[in-house]
């Protein structure tokens, strides 16, 4: 009898046991799938980083070089791109643990610094000699920069050193490991912290001492690292799992707020405000496999998104077009006005339609239902206030930041003047001119 039963349970242990081992293999396999594709992501991001920062150099130098108003605009614009591609990548880098945020701040004040000019009219309101003090400047310290990165990137290339054996030395504090990069992210930034304080010119420190009082301002309850990541994952409609990883922000931010990473197939990065768990910013680091889908298809995936996460009543002001992605800009519309402080910007990626990209901090500060004035002048006044030889497209209301940051209602007139397109703010109560914005070619509305 034993014998009949030992005969028929070694031959299912020995199944069991090779089911268990291939099960264990398997799922093996499929963690180290995991990881590389982990290390792939960051070892790209780390490498466009490298990449952008040597071409944020380069066109600003191209700032200094160029004698044309027309030309000196366009190179501003992209000055601006690329401290915000530069941004993004460091966004993808394991770098929560480990003070990064003077380097990141730096980057989002070149950005807002290039793009105020770029849009202005340098013809009435040409370059300042101080602003090209300030440019010269940036040149300077962002090679400086270059080349510190450009040193890691040789070590990390040398040594095959791994953004993963980074990401596991900076959460357990591992001494013994080589922090090769580590060591080199905080030389950057402890640099980038001695820098002397630039002059950004009133309109850039009016803008930070707002935005700081705006982040002292956000409404709600605090939320736990646990309640971050169900809200990351709600916005993501993933999921809780522990491929969901929360850390704090790092210091100088204008709120607190968790950094939260989702692995799977892409990395997911998000910001969520500690103050009332508000999605402030996210994106998917990956390639985009060129142009597949339509300018249509890519603003009816951006408006269901949008949708799909309770922000309604958005009107998209304008699309920008960065290699094979759509940057989609909405504002706020309420009665008929748009509202323009109550903006947020939604990145599709034309390969599939899926959104890689949401940034609502604009939104997230300011909206809230508010009384708005009615114009004491009318559409047709408006047209007399402008430059006769403007051909118009449009007139439409707009509640915007004047220059003291003060909210006016306004005409927006947009219209085009020598082949260049211009929008022109008409303030709706006493017919004057409040701002006038330069439309960049690529940019459609």
């Amino acid at each position: 009898m034993y014998k009949g039963i030992t005969g028929i349970l070694i031959p299912v242990l020995v199944i069991a046991v090779i089911g268990a081992g291939f099960w264990g293999y398997q799922e093996n396999q499929e963690k180290n799938s995991i990881l590389i594709k982990a290390e792939n992501q960051y070892q790209r991001a780390f490498h466009d980083l490298n990449f952008h920062i040597d071409a944020l150099h380069d066109e600003l130098g191209k700032t200094l070089a160029v004698n044309s108003r027309r030309q000196l605009s366009p190179s501003l614009a992209n000055v601006w791109r690329l401290a915000y591609s530069a941004q993004s990548d460091v966004g993808q880098l394991p770098l929560t643990l480990m003070p990064f945020s003077k380097t990141e701040e730096f980057l989002a004040k070149i950005g807002d610094f290039s793009y105020r000019i770029a849009i202005r009219d340098l013809g009435k309101e040409p370059l300042t000699d101080q602003e090209y003090k300030t440019l010269k400047t940036l040149y300077e310290r962002s090679k400086e920069i270059r080349n510190e990165l450009n040193h890691v990137q040789t070590e990390v290339i040398d040594k095959q050193l791994r953004w993963m054996d980074v990401e596991i030395a900076l959460a357990e504090e591992d001494k013994k490991m080589d922090n090769t990069i580590i060591d080199g992210f905080k030389t950057i930034d402890k640099k980038v912290q001695e820098f002397p304080e630039l002059d950004w010119g009133p309109e850039m420190m009016s803008l930070e001492k707002k935005n700081k009082e705006k982040g002292k301002n956000l409404k709600g309850r605090l939320i736990t690292a646990e309640e971050a990541k169900k809200k990351a994952a709600e916005f993501m409609k993933v999921p809780v799992s522990d491929q969901i990883k929360v850390d704090k922000t790092g210091k100088g931010s204008n709120f607190e707020a968790f950094s939260v990473q989702i692995k799977g197939k892409n990395i997911v990065n998000l910001d969520v405000t500690k103050v009332g768990g508000h999605i402030v910013w996210m994106i998917i680091n990956r390639e985009i496999d060129g142009k597949k889908i339509s300018l249509e298809q890519a603003t009816e995936k951006a408006n269901a998104f949008l949708q799909k996460r309770g922000y309604t009543s958005m009107v998209p002001t304008t699309i920008d077009q960065y290699d094979n992605s759509l940057i989609f800009t909405y504002a706020y519309k309420q009665n008929g006005v748009v509202v323009y402080p109550d903006m947020l910007s939604v990145k599709v990626a034309l390969d599939n339609g899926e959104i890689i990209g949401f940034e609502s901090t604009g939104y997230t500060f300011n909206h809230k239902k508010r009384v708005i004035p009615s114009p004491t002048i009318t559409k047709e006044t408006v047209q007399t206030k402008v430059n006769p030889h403007l051909k118009i497209f449009s007139i439409r209301p707009a509640l915007i930041e004047n220059s003291d940051g003060k909210e006016v209602l306004t005409y927006e007139v947009t219209g085009d003047f020598d082949k260049v397109t211009y929008r022109i703010y008409i303030n709706a109560q006493n017919g004057e001119e409040e701002v006038v914005e330069k439309v960049e070619e690529d940019i459609v509305s």
